[in-house]
């Protein structure tokens, strides 16, 4: 009975892996949807090297009136300008000085005929106040301009169904909206009217109650009585960027923009995949010819530990691969490997002194489990250093470490250790199906406790001790 119910297992196991390595590998349109699903690993961020890119040179000056410092100001503008491009979903993005006056701009997952590139040019700053132009007053008050504003987005509000902007601010923004609002409310003038560029009736972009202004952010829709418009999703982010460019301390120009090609040229992903398949194939040739029945379930245990590693990968939204990733992910799958590859060691040694299979099992995972969780524990504490303190490009070494070395404790620890334990009914006596073997003058025991005849022994019993 305990072998059927472990075939059974077995198969469902499997089962279970293929349809795993099935949705890293397999895109396929979902059913009764126009949706379609790309796989786990085409869900993973890829990198500039891996994917291609775009790199945009934006030449930067002050703004009239300005009495700001240039190199000041473009420190200022870069996180701004980063959270830009961090918007539109750019799966990576370095923003950097580049001279005295020039900002670059390298994203991946982008075409040189990108829109984005182009709307950062159109700077406009954006002007909060509570009195409406009008003829008799062509001077009202400003409150608060978008020099407050830390970021800016597209979106659509279900509500009102009308698509805008949601304008986030500042610390410093939040304190004059709070400063705005109680002097609406004190003036007794609800509408704040708010105006992109120079303040005139044409320019009027939005009029919101200031009761529906939220601490830290608001929804703004264009309103009937300016020339502005937002009718859909791509007008939508065209004023993000418009806004958000007004916010910057510096006016932008675009130099010059062009395509950047993955490292290995546009087939780069397949090498890598090619690269990866004969890498695992071979570690797992190399696991039967060295482990026996052992070394399959090991592979069972990797295939699971490699999809759970891709889904973690994808999973979290942060992470973005570049080669230093596959680098990085490669040294993860080795510490699967090696795990695995220790405890077995420890069950041939303990199989060796005598011990029968199962007993040989037990006291191999109980031997293992300290210098693997060791091992494992200084390796993740090392990858958190790497991953606060190295540079934005290296960052993914840090944490695709820590995600090989829990996967990997899984993986030896108990995957392999489920996968063993409902083998052994098939299999409790054969041990050179498991690649274990010991002496001949080593005597199998029943206990923990291990008896090693010596050469001639026997004879020496058999003549009573006696050898005259």
């Amino acid at each position: 009975m305990l072998r059927k119910h472990s075939i059974i297992k077995f198969v469902l196991l499997s089962i279970i892996a293929i349809l795993g390595i099935l949705l890293c590998v397999c895109p396929f349109a979902v059913p009764y949807s126009t949706s379609n699903y790309n796989g786990l690993m085409g869900a993973i961020n890829k990198g500039v090297d891996i994917n291609g890119g775009v790199s945009a040179v934006y030449e930067c000056k002050l703004p009239e009136n300005s009495n700001k410092n240039l190199t000041e100001a473009i420190d200022d503008s870069i996180s701004k300008i980063k959270t830009m491009f961090e918007n539109e979903g750019y799966q990576e993005l370095f923003v950097s000085r580049q001279g005295g006056n020039k900002v670059s701009v390298v994203v991946s997952g982008a075409n040189a005929t990108d829109y984005a590139f182009d709307f950062m040019e159109d700077r406009k700053v954006m002007s909060f106040t509570l009195s409406k132009y009008s003829d008799s007053l062509t001077n009202p008050e400003v409150y608060m301009t978008s020099n407050v504003v830390s970021k800016v987005r597209p979106s659509y509000d279900y509500e009102k169904q009308s698509y805008g902007v949601v304008v986030e601010f500042s610390s410093e923004g939040q304190k004059q909206l709070q400063q705005l609002k109680q002097q609406a409310e004190d003036s007794g003038n609800e509408t704040v009217y708010i105006y992109l560029g120079e303040i005139c009736t044409e320019n009027t972009f939005a009029e919101i109650n200031y009761e529906d202004i939220d601490e830290k952010s608001m929804f703004l829709s264009t309103s009937s009585t300016g020339s502005y418009s937002i009718s859909d999703g791509q007008s939508a982010t065209e004023f993000a960027y418009t806004i958000a460019s007004g916010s910057l301390d510096v006016e932008l120009e675009l130099k010059e923009v062009g395509n950047v090609s993955a490292v290995f040229g546009k087939n780069t992903t397949l090498y890598l995949g090619i690269c990866a398949i004969v890498i695992v194939l071979a570690t797992m040739l190399f696991m039967y010819i060295r482990y026996g029945h052992l070394g399959l379930l090991a592979n069972l245990s990797i295939v699971f530990s490699l999809v759970l590693y891709i889904f973690l990968m994808q999973a979290i939204p942060f992470i973005t691969i570049n080669l230093a990733g596959v680098i990085a992910s490669l040294v993860s799958f080795a510490l699967v490997v090696f795990a695995n590859a220790y405890v077995f060691e420890k069950i041939k040694e303990e199989y060796a002194i005598g011990k029968k299979i199962h007993l040989s099992v037990k006291g191999g995972f109980k031997k293992a489990l300290w210098p693997i969780l060791d091992s494992h524990i200084l390796l993740a504490l090392a990858s958190v250093f790497v991953w606060i303190f190295a540079p934005a490009s290296y960052k993914i070494v840090g944490i695709s470490i820590i995600i090989g070395a829990i996967v990997s404790l899984f993986s030896a620890l108990a995957m392999t250790r489920y996968f063993v334990k409902i083998y052994l009914p098939l299999n409790s006596t054969k041990a050179k199906k498991l690649r274990l073997y010991r002496e001949k003058n080593v005597r199998e025991v029943k206990d923990d406790e291990v008896e090693i005849i010596p050469e001639g022994a026997e004879m020496e019993n058999l003549n009573g001790g006696n050898n005259e």
